[in-house]
């Protein structure tokens, strides 16, 4: 069996280059599904507006170039689903990280991060994870992983977090793990073997973006970092999964942050999420 993950990469990518979340996923994919002798092969998204990607028996489509390419209306990309279409013998599908209905139209089936909460017939729970063999504990000093501070992202919503955040880093004297300081609209990007080295040296990880998913926050789990999530930015479906605690005030998050940890707990919790078993409950359901 031969399954397309669509991304941004194709055959000759390098772990080395790896940096987003599309990129993980598929190479994360492409690792559990040979496991079982099954061929992931990387293909690049660009490949779909040229109407050149290889046939295979299904496709998994996981960057947001390819869902845009996929769902335009204009007749010239039109005929990007149906080149797609033609070249996958089997069933045409999307990774998302949530149930989204417009999806179910397009694809035979979507594929959730978080498990779906409406009955629609098409979408499936499959999950993420975090590789082990890159993520485990390696904490000494007592530390804090802060993702980047999303200042103007969400029309200033949340800007009063990222001042809380702003002033705990000033006060405390935890060693802070800031590998992308304030959120620009210009490219900012580290790649996934350094972000790596990073979160295996944190006790905390302080949620500042918006959604269900974000690897970071498994991976960090998994090294055995406790989820601090400001309830604003709180998603049950995917954070309740993992050892966390929420807060409202600067005191509540400045108590979280003086409290001990227990690493091996927490990377036991996030160990029951795997890249293995996301490719388990694809299987079953493309073999369906």
């Amino acid at each position: 069996m031969i399954i397309n993950l669509i991304s941004n990469l194709d055959e000759n990518a390098k772990i080395e280059k790896l940096y987003n979340f599309n990129h993980v996923v598929a190479w994360s994919l492409r690792e559990a599904f040979e496991k079982r002798g099954i061929e992931g092969r990387l293909v690049k998204d660009r490949l779909l507006a040229k109407c050149k990607v290889p046939r295979a028996d299904h496709s998994i489509v996981i960057s947001s170039i390819g869902m845009k390419l996929i769902r335009a209306t204009d007749h010239a990309k039109k005929l990007c689903r149906e080149h797609l279409r033609a070249v996958t013998t089997g069933k045409m599908t999307l990774y998302l990280d949530s149930d989204f209905g417009r999806w179910g139209k397009i694809f035979d089936c979507v594929f959730t991060l978080a498990k779906p909460q409406r009955l629609r017939p098409k979408y499936f729970y499959a999950g993420w994870g975090a590789n082990p063999e890159f993520f485990y504990p390696e904490q000494n000093e007592r530390a804090v992983y802060l993702d980047s501070l999303m200042y103007g992202k969400y029309d200033n919503k949340f800007n009063h977090i990222y001042d809380i955040y702003t002033k705990m880093m000033a006060e405390t004297d935890l060693t802070i793990l800031f590998p992308i300081p304030v959120y620009d609209k210009r490219y900012n990007l580290i790649y996934w073997p350094d972000l790596q080295k990073i979160i295996r040296k944190s006790h905390y990880y302080c949620c500042t973006q918006l959604g269900e998913g974000g690897l970071t926050r498994i991976e960090a789990a998994t090294c055995g970092a406790l989820l601090v999530v400001p309830k604003e930015l709180y998603r049950p479906k995917t954070m309740e999964t993992l050892e966390h605690k929420i807060w409202e005030t600067k005191d509540e998050l400045m108590d979280i942050l003086s409290t001990e940890t227990d690493v091996e707990v927490i990377r036991k919790t996030a160990l029951k999420h795997s890249w293995d078993k996301v490719a388990e409950r694809m299987l079953a359901t493309l073999e369906d």
